[in-house]
């Protein structure tokens, strides 16, 4: 049975990316790379939390003082490269896109990928993703 998180909170994600990509007038596209960029973005699954509580513009100014908090500035293409990065990994190791974004966090795969973008975009996909699988099991 799914929690009720993993059913809310695509679609709090969605109310979202349109009222920040009208509030900041950006692409629905920029709106969703500010989300996942934001470490607010993975506090949305916390049960306890129970950030998707909040009316949307409440939750847009949580993702703002994250923001401030955060020195990291990501663009569209690394955020991009990240997001595939997490999908071929969850394919290749059998588990869902969220269980490879909970783990890239845990062991901090996703500062390893966004901080040698502009190294691993260069290189073969069985390459990165061999590199991705080692840092974690280094980490574990």
């Amino acid at each position: 049975m799914a929690k009720i998180e993993q059913n809310i909170v695509p679609i709090k994600i969605a109310h979202l990316a349109v009222f920040i990509s009208k509030r900041k007038r950006i692409s629905l596209q920029e709106a969703l790379t500010y989300i996942y960029i934001n470490p607010m973005a993975a506090e949305l699954y916390n049960e306890k939390a129970k950030w998707w509580y909040l009316d949307t513009e409440s939750l847009y100014e949580e993702f703002e003082k994250k923001r401030k908090e955060s020195d990291r500035v990501v663009g569209f293409a690394a955020f991009e490269f990240y997001v595939f990065c997490l999908e071929r990994y969850a394919e290749k190791v059998g588990m869902t896109s969220l269980q490879a974004m909970a783990l890239f966090e845990r062991y901090h795969a996703d500062d390893f990928v966004l901080d040698n973008y502009d190294f691993l975009h260069t290189q073969d996909l069985d390459f990165v993703l061999q590199d991705i699988v080692h840092f974690i099991e280094k980490r574990r």
